[in-house]
């Protein structure tokens, strides 16, 4: 091999033999190859006559894929990648051509990177031959060569085929691009890369990333980054920022002005404003409200607008006799008449004053543009001022008629003309004044006004308590008072006692008596206190009496027991009894399962049958359920497996106490205690209640002899006649739960207050006598039975306390 044939993109030449190694790479190299980096990457030689490349140090080259890292022989076909560029080697004819392929004629591939391996690449296992580096240095030949002097004319043909060159190869491998502008007109600039060639609407640039900017006046600049690549038809857009304008408003006053709803600033002025329409309104004093839309153009120019502003006001002349009087609109003075002044339009005070004459006012509507004429206005005399007071103050003034006000008053005449002057005042006789004031003329008038008087008598207990009448103290009770006949406050006050109010109006020769008995605030607190109720299960309680009694039997009554020991209770707390037992229907609204059961063939299960069947703890739980329904605090807390009573006492409901129920049974007012439900000694009296009669003989074991209530077993409740206090069934029908364990107390002379009942115990009591019982000892209303189970003629009533 005595030359290579090295083919370009600018054309062909062959390099000697002897001129090898020959480097290859970027600018200065032997074999330049466009796009790398200046200086040689690889050194190309001969040895043998065989090729063979060497990559320069710190030089990244692939051979046939793989990368080389010394020195490699090349053959036929074989291709040696420096990045996206390549050179081929191929054997035509029996000559070596190195062909170069930089990129500029079409896309290169680069191949994958091929793991290093032990062989030399390109080489089988038998043909690897170990090729040792070489230290390169120019021959003698090229040595006499560089001192050989260049003929300028070949210089410069050599730089015009050099350039022509380039530009082929700029032609070749450029991409052609479009950039598109808003405004089109824009002019566009690309920065970035080697060459940008402008080429009609479109732009030649090398695939690469650039940027680009596009400048057109009136307009924000844009920019845009790219990156062109070998894609064909790219397109690339920019849209320019129309810059705002500058509108110049003129107004004929200060005005406030917006700018689509947002205000803008004071007008006149220029504002600067974003290209487009928008609505402007304007707002001036004493101008109508001014709204316009409005085309800015934008692109940074000026524009002018002045609006029409319709004046909001109109031209207003007042005139008066005499002249000289002060005008005032809105209470603010606008000057003497004769005067000529602009008024907003609207309704305005206007107020015309001179000294010595009476002020003129008038409201005056202005409408915008149309001008008003007032006048001219006569101003009066002044009026008098006649101060009327009397004896009592209080009294009503009328002049003429016409009714003016309570004395004390100052009252405003017109001058030289008689006035009536009338007052009156209920329970006092009227009086008339005539009265005659000159211009400006000040005078006051006082007037006595006798009373009509009635007759009222006081009658109080206590009878030192004092008498106040209209909050004045007026001496003691039981007397007679003389009062004016117009309505009177009477207050009746003794320390200790709640204050007795009234009112009254006396009447002349009609006396009026006025009687009370004062009240301690306890008696008036059970005043105050409703005397019935009802609960949301439809029962009716009774407000109790309050008292002293004893309670018990003594030792010598007939079928008395030992647990009815005497002993004093003071009951103080005011409570409420139900009247009735709670019925079955009442009961299963609490529990709907409930049944209260036979005897024989008569049933005890009606609705209006009192319930029976149920223990202490059922009824409990029952008065604690309607304390809730009503939003009451509960009277009883379970413990354990009972219920134990609240501590203090609340007021929900719960069961009447043993004391309770004895004194609402027995009592019967001014008389003492009862001992039976129907008066103070036997035989029963008939139909006074439901007891073990001829009906029942065959249920139980002892009837009352000669007596017949009608049932053989319970009866509905309320069927038989009330006691005193208005209560049903407290001696007959079924016996009844009551709130106390069970207990024998001894006699006891000392008074016991609201008691009750001890804190514990096993057993509750039942009072009461019921459909079975027939033995003095059951009927009597002091006899006390205890158990601890539901028995079937065993019922309860309900009770709560009133505070």
């Amino acid at each position: 091999m005595s030359e290579l044939l090295v083919r370009e993109s600018l054309g062909e030449r062959r390099i000697p033999v002897a001129e090898l190694p020959a480097s290859v790479g970027g600018s200065g190299s032997a074999i330049v190859i466009a796009g790398r980096p200046e200086g040689p990457e690889a050194y190309l030689g001969v040895h043998e006559d065989q090729l063979f490349i060497q990559p320069a140090d710190g030089a990244r080259i692939l051979h046939n894929g793989f990368p080389v890292e010394r020195s490699t022989w090349l053959r036929s076909g074989d291709v040696v990648n420096f990045g996206e560029a390549r050179i081929r080697v191929v054997l035509e004819a029996g000559e070596s051509i190195l062909q170069v392929e930089d990129g500029s004629s079409g896309n290169i591939t680069a191949p994958p990177i091929i793991p290093a391996s032990a062989r030399i690449s390109g080489e089988s296992g038998a043909e690897s031959e170990r090729i040792d580096a070489i230290h390169f240095r120019a021959t003698d030949t090229a040595k006499t060569r560089r001192g050989i002097v260049l003929n300028p004319a070949r210089l410069a043909l050599g730089a015009v085929s050099l350039v022509a060159a380039l530009i082929l190869w700029f032609i070749f491998t450029a991409i052609s691009i479009s950039v598109a502008t808003d405004p089109a007109e824009a002019d566009v600039q690309v920065s970035g890369g080697l060459l940008a060639v402008p080429l009609g609407q479109r732009l030649l640039l090398r695939p690469g990333e650039y940027r680009v900017r596009a400048e057109s006046p009136g307009y924000r600049p844009a920019e845009l980054a790219i990156k062109v690549t070998k894609d064909p038809n790219q397109r690339f857009t920019l849209n320019l920022q129309k810059l705002p304008g500058r509108l110049q408003i003129k107004t004929p006053a200060a005005a406030q002005v917006s700018v689509d709803g947002q205000q803008l600033g004071q007008a006149p002025g220029e504002f600067e404003i974003a290209p487009g329409k928008h609505r402007i309104t304007i707002a001036a004093e004493r101008y109508q409200p001014f709204a316009a839309d409005v085309e800015v153009e934008g692109a940074g120019k000026t524009q002018s607008f002045e609006p029409a502003l319709v004046p909001n006001w109109a031209e207003v002349s007042v005139t008066s006799e005499p002249t000289g009087a002060q005008v005032l609109v809105n209470g603010e003075v606008q000057g003497t008449t004769p005067l000529k002044t602009q008024i907003v339009a609207g309704n305005h005070p206007l107020e015309l004053r001179l000294q010595g004459f009476k002020p003129w006012t008038t409201d005056v509507q202005i409408k915008a543009g149309e001008p008003l004429t007032l006048g001219p206005i006569t101003l009066g005399l002044p009026d008098g001022r006649l101060a009327v007071r009397s004896q009592p103050n209080g009294a009503n003034v009328s002049v003429s008629g016409v009714y003016r006000g309570k004395t004390p008053l100052e009252l405003e005449l017109r001058p030289d003309i008689g006035h009536s002057i009338v007052l009156t005042k209920p329970g006092y006789e009227a009086a008339t004044r005539q009265v005659t004031l000159t211009a400006g003329e000040r005078r006051a008038v006082e007037v006595s006004l006798p009373g009509i008087y009635g007759e009222v008598r006081v009658v109080a207990q206590p009878a030192d308590a004092q008498v106040l009448v209209n909050g004045e103290p007026n001496g003691a009770a039981n007397q007679t008072l003389k009062l004016v006949a117009t309505t009177q406050e009477i207050v009746i006050r003794k320390q200790g006692f709640v204050d007795y109010k009234t009112t009254i109006t006396p009447r002349p020769g009609v006396p009026q008596v006025i009687q009370t008995t004062l009240m301690t605030p306890a008696q008036a607190k059970i005043a105050a206190t409703p005397t019935t109720i009802r609960t949301k299960a439809n029962q009716t309680l009774k407000l109790m009496p309050i008292g002293r009694f004893t309670m018990g039997s003594p030792r010598r009554e007939p079928g008395r027991r030992a647990n009815e020991s005497q002993r004093v209770v003071q009951i103080t707390r005011p409570f409420y009894l139900s009247v009735h037992e709670v019925t079955n229907g009442q009961f299963r609204l609490f529990r709907a399962s409930h049944r209260s059961g036979l005897v024989g063939q008569h049933t005890l299960d009606l609705d209006n049958q009192p319930v029976v069947g149920v223990a202490w703890e059922d009824a409990v739980q029952f008065c604690n359920w309607l304390s809730a329904q009503e939003g009451l605090p509960a009277a009883y807390e379970r413990k354990g497996d009972s219920f134990v009573a609240v501590n203090p006492m609340s007021n929900g409901y719960r069961l009447p106490t043993d004391a309770e129920w004895e004194w609402a049974a027995r009592h019967e007012p001014g008389q003492g205690l009862r001992r039976y439900p129907w008066g103070e000694s036997l035989p029963v009296a008939p139909r006074s209640g439901n007891y073990a009669d001829a009906n029942a003989r065959l249920l139980v074991q002892n009837v009352i002899p000669n007596y017949d209530d009608g049932f053989a077993v319970s009866a509905p409740v309320g069927k038989f006649p009330a006691n005193p206090l208005g209560i049903f069934d407290l001696g007959g029908n079924v016996a009844e739960w009551v709130h106390d364990y069970y207990l024998v107390s001894p006699a006891s002379t000392e008074a016991v207050v609201d008691p009750m009942g001890p804190s514990e115990g096993t057993q509750h009591v039942i009072r009461g006598a019921s459909w079975k019982h027939s033995s003095v000892t059951d009927l009597r209303l002091a006899a006390r039975d205890y158990a601890t189970t539901a028995r079937n003629d065993v019922g309860f009533r309900i009770a709560r306390s009133a505070e």
